[in-house]
């Protein structure tokens, strides 16, 4: 079980020590949800929480792959330019897309394993993170 501290502790790590450019909004919803929000003057991540929840691992996964596509972007931008990242975007479904989204989660993975090393986390969490990934890109099918 992941607690809300920990979000908050993810969110810090991540905008202050690996994205000063990055903006990370947790909104309290009905559901689990997050968007990738690509600059204006800032990249913003969104993570809808569900209200009332006690395990914020899901919410905590999104967190890092939604980090994984920030650093996506970045890598696009120096080496194909930005519209290479957009273009994958398009593709609302199908392998493609699939594709994009695992490499969203394989790039936030390493950035969560940095986490859960500075924050003395339990390494267990990384097979979790992998297995949420894996469903999440899946829905993508």
């Amino acid at each position: 079980m992941v607690f809300r501290d920990t979000l908050n502790d993810a969110k810090a790590f991540l905008c202050w020590d690996v994205f000063p450019d990055l903006s990370v909004q947790l909104v309290e919803k009905t559901r689990t949800i997050s968007f990738f929000l690509p600059p204006s003057s800032r990249s913003t991540a969104v993570i809808f929480l569900e209200k009332d929840a006690r395990d914020f691992s899901g919410p905590l996964f999104l967190l890092f792959h939604e980090a994984g596509h920030c650093l996506q972007l970045r890598e696009a931008a120096v080496n194909f330019g930005e519209k290479a990242f957009w273009e994958k975007l398009e593709h609302p479904t199908g392998p493609d897309r699939i594709s994009f989204e695992k490499e969203g989660w394989s790039k936030g993975k390493v950035l969560f394993e940095s986490f859960l090393e500075r924050k003395n986390l339990p390494q267990t969490l990384i097979s979790e993170y992998e297995a949420f990934g894996a469903r999440s890109a899946e829905s993508y099918r």
